[in-house]
């Protein structure tokens, strides 16, 4: 009994641990540039020294691959409290309710679509399976959300769909938020280009893309 309440004291001190050392990388990534961050940088807001911080992070990157995770299910509570909403449960509702509550996730968009490689990279293979296993919940609730859209389209096509939406959800994001230098050479090169909006552009394509469900 006095085992496991030690034991039990000991991963509240770790969660807690983890969870201010997390807390503090998003302010930081709140006012500075992924590449500017640092555990130095990270330690100063927080009340574990740097050293310390190793017991619990390697990298920054394992850091941020909490953070993403933490994004990924609040973007899946975001989703299924939307789909509980909606009374059209058309294909047309889906695909916008895809896009906008992906929309409402900016930390998640941007980190997946300028970071994610980075992020894996400098991770341990611990650290990077952890992640994946721990990623299938979600994997499995936007099944669901399928699932409820399109309960007659083969398993393999929704597979397929999933496979393709991540895609889109990386590359239109990319497309749609220019850096100020992209964006004025855009303008340089075509005088009437127009930074195509990114909620309208993803419904669109998963418009087209969802077509195989049916």
């Amino acid at each position: 009994m006095h085992g496991n309440w030690k034991r039990e004291k000991k991963e509240e001190l770790v969660f807690n641990r983890q969870q201010e050392i997390i807390q503090a990388c998003e302010r930081l990534y709140a006012a500075m540039e992924y590449e500017e961050i640092n555990i130095k940088e990270i330690a100063k807001s927080t009340s574990i020294c740097r050293s310390s911080i190793y017991n619990y992070y390697k990298t920054k990157d394992e850091i941020f691959l909490d953070i993403l995770r933490k994004e990924y299910f609040c973007w899946l509570e975001d989703l299924k409290e939307e789909t509980k909403r909606d009374k059209e449960g058309s294909r047309e509702s889906y695909c916008r309710i895809l896009a906008e509550s992906a929309a409402r996730h900016p930390r998640l968009l941007e980190l997946i679509s300028f970071h994610y490689v980075t992020i894996e990279k400098n991770c341990s293979l611990e650290k990077l399976t952890d992640f994946k296993k721990g990623m299938l919940p979600f994997w499995n609730g936007i099944r669901e959300s399928l699932r409820e859209y399109f309960p007659e389209a083969p398993q393999e096509k929704k597979e397929h769909f999933l496979l393709v939406f991540l895609s889109l959800l990386q590359g239109i994001y990319t497309m749609t938020n220019l850096s100020e230098k992209q964006l004025a050479a855009m303008k340089q090169a075509d005088g009437d280009y127009e930074n195509p909006r990114f909620v309208p552009s993803l419904q669109q394509a998963l418009y087209t893309l969802s077509k195989e469900l049916l």
